[in-house]
This record gives structure tokens, C-alpha cells and sequence, in this order.
């Protein structure tokens, strides 16, 4: 017995405008820091990929959310 969770837009609002773009940010920075202090692989690895994990959600959620307001407002 699956229950399908759908997403409102204010959810897909802060994970769009405030959760991923923050998250992104501590990741880059956390991989700038890496590489600063000598952990190249790692530092290399958050920028490259945790880091744009973060940038995808984020516009994933956007489109999401635009989508979601187009089809209730019937434009």
C-alpha cells in the first residue's frame, strides 16, 4: 500500500531558493577549504560533484515549482 508525497510549491519555494543554494554554497566552500589545506582529491571531489548535486536540486525545484504554478493557474 504505497501513499504518493507530492510537493507544494512553498516545499519546492525553499528548497529551490534557500535549502540547495545554501547547502551548494557550504559544500564549495568546504571543498575551497579542502583544497587549501592540502586534501586535493577531496576538495576537488565536494567542488565537482557535492557541490553541483546541490546546483541541480536547486533548479530542479524551480522548474518544478514553476511548473506547478502554470498548471494551477491554467496559463
Amino acid at each position: 500500500m504505497g501513499t504518493t508525497v507530492t510537493l507544494d510549491k512553498t516545499t519546492l519555494a525553499f528548497i529551490a531558493f534557500v535549502a540547495c543554494p545554501v547547502l551548494g554554497l557550504v559544500s564549495a566552500v568546504m571543498g575551497l577549504v579542502m583544497i587549501l589545506t592540502g586534501d586535493v582529491a577531496m576538495g576537488v571531489v565536494f567542488l565537482v560533484v557535492v557541490a553541483q548535486v546541490f546546483v541541480l536540486g536547486g533548479l530542479w525545484a524551480t522548474r518544478k515549482r514553476r511548473s506547478l504554478l502554470q498548471d494551477r493557474t491554467g496559463q
